[in-house]
C-alpha cells in the first residue's frame, strides 16, 4: 500500500528537504502491482516525492520543493470551499509556480503509460487495448476549446475514500441537488477523523478495524432568513459503519440515490438501504446480503426513476431487480427476478422510455442491449455493441432520445452509439484525452487514460466522461451527430489533480440549468467540484431583497 503523507508528514518533509536536494532517502513507495498507480500511487502527495528519484521527470528537485512548498502553504489557509478560482490559483486552491504544473501533468501523463514497469502504469485486462481502439478512432482533433458549464465551487476540506481503482459511482445526488450530495469517508484514511477500535479506544492504524462513514453535502435551511450570506451549507453523517449490524467493517463499492433512498453496496456482495426522504429524519431500513461467493462484489446499483425498485449489479455474474415499494419494505425487500450473464457487471444504465430494456457493460470487451422480458425466455442479449477493446466500467442512456448511448471503456477510448445501426458499428469514437488541455504542442498526440465514467447530461445535450485521473471532458451531443471531417465545434476540458469518483448532472436554478457534480479523490486535494450551466432561457437575477 503506497504512504499518504499527512499535514504534519508534508511540513516535516519540507522542512528536510529545503537545501538538502541532493541528498535524499530512499523512494517511498517500493515496487507494487501495476493498478497501485491508480489506486493509490497517483495521490498527490505520494506522487511528488517519488518523483524526487526519478531520473526522468520534467521536474527538477527544486520544482518539486517549490510544488510541495505551495501544497503546505494551500494546507494552512483551507477553506471549507473556493467559490471562484482567482488569477493566483486554481480551482482545487493550489497556487502553482509558473509552469511546473504543465510538468506535473506530462509527469503524470508519462508515467501512466510506463507499459514496462510493473510498478506504475495504466491498468488493462486485455494488453495492447488502447492501441488497438485507436483504429477505431473517428474524432481526433477539435477546432477551440469551450466552457459550457462554469466553475461554481470546490468543497476542499471533504475527504472522499476511494477503495477499488475501477468501480468510480461512489459520489451522487439525486434530480434535486437541494436534497444533498453523499459520498463515503473512511475513519482509517481520514485525517479529520479518529481511527478506532472495536471498543472504542484510540490506537494506531495498523491493526486497527476500518471503519466508514456515509456523509452527506446540503444547503444549510436553518441559516437565518434575510442574511445576505450566500448558499450555506452544512454536513452531515448519515451513517456511521459502527451502529450497522452486519455490515461494520465492509469496503464501500458503488452509491446511489433518488429523492427518497440512498443505497450503497459492499464488497461482500450486499447492499445497505436508507430513507433520506425527510432530510431531517433519515434511517437506515435495513442491510442485505444478495451473493454469498467470495468474488460477489456489488458493483453497481441504479435506484428506479418512481423508487420502487433497485436494479443491481454483480460480480458474481448476476443482475438483480429488487422490489423497494412501501409494501415490500415492511417485510424486507425480495428478489424480484435474476438473470445470469457470462461475465461480470461493472455498469448499467436504463432506457427511460422502456423500463425493460437495460444497456450493461462489464468484464466483456462488447456491451450489450439485455430486455429482462427476453431473458425469461431464455435470449440473453437483444442486441450487442461491437468496437471496444477492453473491459467496460461505464456507460448510460440518452434521457431524451432513446436510440442514443455512450460507453467509455478501459480501452481509452468512448464511444456514441446509435440503437438503429449497430450493425455498422459505432457512430463515433474519440479517445478519452479529447480536448484536454495540458499545453503540449498541437502535433503532440496524447494518448488517454482509461475511462471510469460516462454520463449524459441531464437534459441530454451533453456527453461527459472521466479518464482515470485529472480529466474531465465535455463535448456537446449534436457537435458529435453532425460532425464533419473528424473534427467538432467545441470541447470543453475540466483538468485537476486526482482521480473522478463520481460524475452526477442534476437540475438547478429552477430547472433552467444543470450542475455538474465531480468527486475527486486524491491526499491533499480532493474534494467536489461543482459546475453549473446557465441556460439562455434562465430570468434575470436581481441583487436585492423584497
Amino acid at each position: 500500500m503506497a504512504i499518504e503523507l499527512t499535514h504534519e508528514q508534508l511540513t516535516r518533509t519540507v522542512e528536510n528537504l529545503r537545501g538538502n536536494e541532493e541528498s535524499l532517502p530512499s523512494p517511498l513507495v517500493p515496487p507494487i502491482p501495476t493498478h497501485e498507480y491508480e489506486l493509490n500511487q497517483s495521490e498527490s502527495l505520494t506522487f511528488l516525492y517519488n518523483l524526487l528519484f526519478d531520473e526522468s521527470s520534467h521536474l527538477s528537485k527544486a520544482d518539486i520543493l517549490s510544488i510541495l512548498n505551495s501544497l503546505k502553504l494551500r494546507e494552512d489557509n483551507l477553506p471549507f470551499y473556493f467559490n471562484n478560482a482567482d488569477t493566483h490559483t486554481d480551482t482545487q486552491g493550489v497556487h502553482w509556480p509558473e509552469g511546473l504544473k504543465q510538468k506535473f501533468v506530462q509527469d503524470r501523463i508519462r508515467i501512466g503509460n510506463s507499459f514496462e514497469s510493473t510498478s506504475t502504469g495504466w491498468y488493462f485486462n486485455i494488453p495492447s487495448s488502447r492501441e488497438t481502439v485507436r483504429n477505431t478512432v473517428n474524432i481526433e482533433m477539435y477546432k477551440s476549446s469551450s466552457d459550457f458549464y462554469n466553475f461554481h465551487k470546490f468543497f476542499s476540506k471533504l475527504k472522499l475514500h476511494i477503495t477499488h481503482f475501477q468501480l468510480r459511482n461512489l459520489v451522487c445526488c439525486g434530480s434535486d441537488i437541494s436534497k444533498g450530495i453523499y459520498y463515503p469517508s473512511a475513519y482509517i484514511h481520514d485525517n479529520h477523523l479518529q481511527t478506532v477500535t472495536a471498543n472504542g479506544e484510540d490506537m494506531d492504524p495498523e491493526g486497527s478495524q476500518s471503519y466508514f462513514k456515509i456523509n452527506r453535502l446540503a444547503p444549510d435551511t436553518t441559516s437565518i432568513e434575510g442574511t445576505r450570506l450566500k448558499e450555506p451549507m452544512k454536513l452531515d453523517c448519515l451513517v456511521d459503519s459502527r451502529s450497522l449490524t452486519y455490515n461494520s467493517n465492509s469496503r464501500i463499492s458503488t452509491l446511489a440515490c433518488s429523492n427518497n433512498y440512498l443505497t450503497f453496496g459492499t464488497f461482500e456482495g450486499g447492499y445497505v438501504l436508507v430513507d433520506t426522504s425527510k432530510s431531517d429524519q433519515t434511517h437506515v431500513l435495513g442491510e442485505y446480503n444478495l451473493a454469498s461467493k467470495v468474488d460477489g462484489i456489488t458493483n453497481h446499483i441504479i435506484i428506479n426513476e418512481d423508487d420502487k425498485e433497485l436494479v443491481i449489479s454483480s460480480n458474481d455474474k448476476f443482475l438483480r431487480i429488487v422490489d423497494i415499494n412501501q409494501d415490500s419494505l415492511r417485510s424486507g425487500p425480495k428478489v424480484k427476478s435474476m438473470h445470469e450473464l457470462p461475465f461480470a457487471i461493472n455498469c448499467l444504465a436504463l432506457n427511460k422510455n422502456n423500463v425493460n430494456e437495460k444497456l450493461i457493460t462489464g468484464d466483456d470487451i462488447n456491451s450489450y442491449i439485455i430486455d429482462t422480458r427476453l431473458s425469461q425466455q431464455g435470449n440473453k442479449f437483444a442486441a450487442t455493441l461491437r468496437g471496444h477493446e477492453d473491459f467496460g466500467f461505464s456507460c448510460d442512456w440518452s434521457p431524451t432520445n432513446e436510440n442514443l448511448m455512450i460507453t467509455g471503456n478501459q480501452d481509452g477510448s468512448v464511444k456514441l452509439w446509435d440503437r438503429r445501426k449497430l450493425d455498422d458499428g459505432c457512430t463515433s469514437c474519440w479517445d478519452s484525452s479529447f480536448g484536454r488541455n495540458i499545453g503540449l504542442k498541437p502535433s503532440k498526440t496524447v494518448q488517454g487514460a482509461p475511462v471510469r465514467n460516462t454520463k449524459f447530461s441531464f437534459n441530454g445535450e451533453y456527453i461527459a466522461w472521466a479518464e482515470s485521473l485529472d480529466h474531465i471532458g465535455i463535448v456537446p451531443v449534436s457537435d458529435v451527430l453532425a460532425s464533419q471531417e473528424n473534427t467538432v465545434s467545441n470541447v470543453q476540458s475540466i483538468d485537476f489533480v486526482g482521480k473522478c469518483m463520481g460524475l452526477n448532472f442534476a437540475p438547478s436554478d429552477s430547472g433552467y440549468g444543470e450542475e455538474l457534480i465531480i468527486g475527486v479523490n486524491d491526499c491533499p486535494l480532493g474534494g467536489i467540484l461543482s459546475y453549473k450551466l446557465e441556460s439562455v432561457n434562465k430570468s434575470l437575477d436581481f441583487d436585492f431583497f423584497f
